[in-house]
Parts: C-alpha cells; structure tokens; sequence
C-alpha cells in the first residue's frame, strides 16, 4: 500500500513540475514600468521591462514616439542585462502641435516573451 501511495505522489510531482516549467518558460506575459511620468527638460526617463515572476528582459527592443516626429515614426532603444532602458534628453516640441510627446512606448514580445504597451505619455516639464 505505501509503495503504491508513493509512486502516485512522485507522478503527481512530475506532473506538476512539468506545468510549472512549461508555464515558466512559454508565453511569458511582460510588462513595461517608467520611473516618472513627468521629466524635465533635457532629462532621462528610465524605464525597466519585465517579466511576470519579477526579472528584467534583457537585450529586447523597446520603440516609442518621440517628440516632435510624426505619429508614425518610432525610436528604438535596447534593454541592459537587467531590463533597463533610458530615453534620454526629452525636449519640448510646442511647434509640432499634436505630436509633442514621448509616448507609444511598446515591446512587440520576442521568444517565450509576450507584447506589451506601456498606455500613458511622457510629459516634458
């Protein structure tokens, strides 16, 4: 009885550490984190992307709007070894009108890492 009750706990552990790991390493949703919303002039905006258990997304590309370009024209900038980005020297626009913000900031997923979209604009101070 005991060695059949043991054989059902090791498979139940097997099962269950196969879903885990399936579930650790595929799909794994992300999401993007700015420190401010509101920089200063000339200033840095640091942003981390992340994965769902807490680690930093490294060496994936992030694309934002940038000031002063039409809506269509993105930047890019790469995440460092522990999911952090910078967006560096954010200028104010006013002559652009409607297109004078820092915004759209999106990673489109890579490998096991799922998209997302960071929803609100940065503004320039």
């Amino acid at each position: 009885m005991d060695n059949k009750f043991l054989i059902v706990l090791v498979i139940l552990a097997i099962i269950c550490f196969g879903i885990f790991f399936f579930q650790y390493t595929n799909n794994v949703t992300t999401v993007i984190l700015m420190n401010e919303t509101k920089i200063p002039e000339n200033g840095t905006a640091v942003g981390f992307l992340m994965d769902s258990y807490g680690r930093g997304v490294e060496n994936q590309t992030i694309t934002y709007h940038q000031a002063g370009d039409a809506q269509d024209v993105f930047v890019n900038v790469t995440t460092g070894a522990d999911g952090r980005f910078e967006i560096k020297n954010l200028k104010k626009h006013p002559e652009s009108g409607a297109n004078d913000y820092y915004g759209d900031i999106s990673f489109d997923g890579y490998n096991q890492y799922k998209g997302c979209i960071f929803e609100y604009n940065l503004t320039v101070i």
